[in-house]
């Protein structure tokens, strides 16, 4: 799914009354907030959705693939996305998996 399907799912869920550019400024607008505050390292809680957050990675030591050298790799901040218990029930029965495997 690209953001433009996704611009086509919101208007589609709304109805009429709104544009499909007033749409594409919801969800921009939405992914501007979920950025910004990832990036001042603030946590997103979406009930039943899920959370994102901002994670930690120690400095570590790593290999080069190709000549096997030791590489150091620096600490470095990476946002993660959690998915809530009820989120991951409803894909697991959308793909007919049972949860948990």
């Amino acid at each position: 799914m690209t953001k433009a399907d996704l611009v086509d799912q919101v208007y589609e869920a709304i109805g009429p009354g709104i544009t499909k550019k007033d749409c594409a400024a919801v969800v921009d607008g939405f992914l501007n907030a979920v950025r910004n505050a990832l990036a001042n390292e603030e946590r997103i809680e979406l009930r039943g959705f899920g959370t994102f957050e901002v994670r930690h990675r120690k400095a570590r030591m790593a290999r080069n693939p190709r000549t096997g050298d030791p590489v150091r790799v620096p600490p470095r901040a990476v946002p993660v996305f959690r998915p809530s218990k009820l989120w991951k029930e409803f894909v697991a029965e959308e793909a007919d998996y049972p949860p948990g495997s």
